[in-house]
């Protein structure tokens, strides 16, 4: 093989690593945003209810929530610092 398609089959092979992590942390927003709307809409039925099994149900909801868009804000931070890291 010459050197020049050897330097475009290791080109190509980089630019599709970037395109997979760039494809995931554009996944991984819009997953935080889903996270954040489904959030603020028990937070609203929260409000709204009186009825002491719901209120309790919604809490555990709003928990779990909470700590998995904690859980994906870390991990797209990391994959930020490093990404500034490597250039």
């Amino acid at each position: 093989m010459k050197i020049e398609k050897l330097l475009h089959k290791l080109q190509a092979f980089f630019d599709t690593d970037k395109h997979k992590k760039r494809q995931h942390t554009e996944e991984l927003k819009k997953i935080l945003l889903k996270l954040k709307k489904k959030e603020r809409k028990i937070t609203l039925a929260l409000q709204q209810t009186d009825d002491e099994s719901l209120i309790e149900h919604y809490q555990t909801e709003l928990k779990i929530i909470r700590v998995q868009r904690i859980k994906g804000i870390e991990v797209l931070q990391q994959l930020k610092e490093h990404k500034k890291t490597r250039v």
